[in-house]
């Protein structure tokens, strides 16, 4: 499924998009194939009497289990979690140098939730071109590589990046997240040139006669890969996971679990702690040690 507007549910099938309805036992929820279909989903779907001039109906009857997924929990003290798309191959999470400024706080929180979700993060750098101080980001982003997490620098100015980011996106099921002013949907029209016009049709059709980002849907890329992109992300809160086990989605505490006095541990304030002992060994960051404090505090 590539988008939703409203009730309508679109699905790709053989290059034709099918607007479809969902079945109302979806809200009942009761197993894997009655929960909600979101964007992403590989669904099940049957022909139904075309609606009007637009083009071709369905009803969606099942949803295929996920391989993956990427989601949040509600903002405004809403209780449950947002789903953002399912079955990504990436998700790339595109933060800027400048305008705004990077945050590695949330990117952290973003990283958890790939983590946790079963999704490979990529991280992009963006509008490198503003870039003032170079020893300052390095060393910011010295922990990423170290724990494997591809790290991409791009600028739709210059050039830089864009090409590594495509072949990354080739025949896969990717999307594109982070806050609102940091480039993303430049990357998007820089990758796949002319894209611009396609969203721009199906946002008249709607009535919005311009693209702006409000909601996350797939786009067709000319590699064959689907590339989403994302509304901004202005807050990001991690669902799902107990204070005990959140260190698990940490890859640099990995090698130190299991190695504290209490199996129930949350690395804050117990004794003997493997993990903090290594902070102040300088093995963690203190930025990252920080980042899980504050993601620790914000659990239930």
């Amino acid at each position: 499924m590539i988008r939703i507007k409203g009730s309508d549910h679109y699905v790709y099938d053989f290059d034709e998009e099918v607007r479809c309805s969902v079945r109302g036992r979806f809200r009942i929820g009761r197993g894997d194939s009655e929960v909600l279909p979101v964007v992403g989903d590989v669904v099940e779907y049957r022909r139904e009497p075309q609606r009007d001039s637009s083009g071709p109906s369905g009803l969606i009857i099942a949803v295929k289990p996920r391989r993956s997924l990427f989601a949040r929990s509600e903002t405004g003290g809403r209780k449950g979690y947002r789903i953002l798309g399912a079955n990504l191959d990436f998700v790339f999470l595109v933060h800027s140098v400048k305008d705004p400024v990077l945050n590695v706080r949330l990117i952290d929180r973003m990283l958890t939730a790939a983590e946790r979700d079963g999704i490979e993060p990529v991280i992009v750098v963006n509008k490198i071109d503003l870039l003032e101080d170079e020893a300052k980001l390095a060393a910011t982003l010295a922990p990423y590589p170290e724990m494997e997490y591809a790290v991409v620098r791009t600028s739709v100015v210059t050039g830089e990046g864009i090409g590594d980011l495509a072949g990354m996106m080739e025949g896969r099921s990717t999307m594109l997240a982070g806050p609102s002013g940091a480039g993303k949907t430049s990357l998007l029209s820089r990758i796949e040139p002319g894209i611009e016009a396609r969203i721009s049709n199906v946002s008249s059709s709607t009535g919005k006669g311009r693209h702006t980002t409000t909601h996350f849907e797939l786009h067709r890329l000319s590699s064959g890969g689907w590339l989403g992109d994302s509304p901004g992300i202005r807050e990001f809160g991690i669902w799902g996971v107990e204070k005990e086990t959140l260190g698990e989605y940490f890859r640099d505490f990995e090698p130190y679990l299991g190695g504290c006095r209490f199996n129930t541990c949350t690395h804050s304030h117990e004794p003997k702690c493997a993990v903090k002992e290594a902070v102040e060994e300088g093995a963690i960051s203190e930025a990252r040690y920080d980042s899980y404090l504050r993601i620790l505090e914000s659990l239930e």
